[in-house]
């Protein structure tokens, strides 16, 4: 008899603890409800600021065009003429990757 009596009490506890964690499950998914609008709305700001009008209107004023006067035309052989041969930039060179790319510091 009191077999039945303790398993009675363990189904009880069991149904308990299913419907806490059922309660725990369902704030969990409206907290994830909740940042994903956050994260959709941020998108969407994201996509509205890298509108090139958008972007246009952020810089206007700031950012334009040099004026002739300060535009400067080099010619290669004044580079060579000015940078030399051993620390000037050199053609036919061929660089490789020295294994350092942006975030592995």
């Amino acid at each position: 008899m009191s077999f039945f009596g303790v398993g009675a009490l363990g189904i009880v506890w069991l149904r308990m603890e299913i419907s806490t964690v059922a309660k725990q499950c369902g704030k969990l998914e409206d907290e994830r409800e909740i940042v994903s609008r956050e994260v959709q709305e941020l998108r969407g700001q994201k996509s509205r600021s890298l509108r090139p009008s958008t972007l246009a209107s952020m810089v206007s004023g700031r950012l334009s065009m040099l004026p002739d006067s300060r535009t400067i035309y080099v010619s290669a052989p004044d580079m060579s003429a000015r940078l030399g041969d051993g620390r000037g930039v050199r053609r036919g060179k061929s660089y490789g990757s020295q294994g350092e790319f942006a975030g592995t510091r």
